[in-house]
């Protein structure tokens, strides 16, 4: 795809809230972010955002959870998807 790999810059916890910095991607036109409880994302949560900056709200307190992101662009009318980032692991702070 000739896209660079989106990464997570830095995550911070708070009160049930996780906020992302998203390295940006050049040519990118959005990105999609997936969490999950387990490392092999089951039961996983799909978000697309247009931002470097996203605060995911109502995640479970003292759970760890499990984020990757990727960036796409668009082909016409189809995204096309980078590769996903390295998973970061989150514990999610009272």
């Amino acid at each position: 795809t000739g896209m660079t790999q989106a990464e997570i810059k830095k995550a911070l916890s708070k009160k049930g809230r996780l906020k992302l910095f998203l390295g940006k991607v050049t040519g990118a036109k959005g990105y999609q972010l997936q969490y999950a409880l387990n490392k092999k994302f089951k039961k996983k949560k799909s978000i697309q955002t247009k931002k470097t900056k996203y605060t995911i709200k109502k995640l479970k307190k003292k759970k760890t959870y499990y984020i990757r992101v990727r960036a796409y662009k668009m082909n016409g009318k189809k995204k096309v998807y980078g590769k996903w980032s390295t998973v970061k692991k989150v514990k999610i702070r009272k």
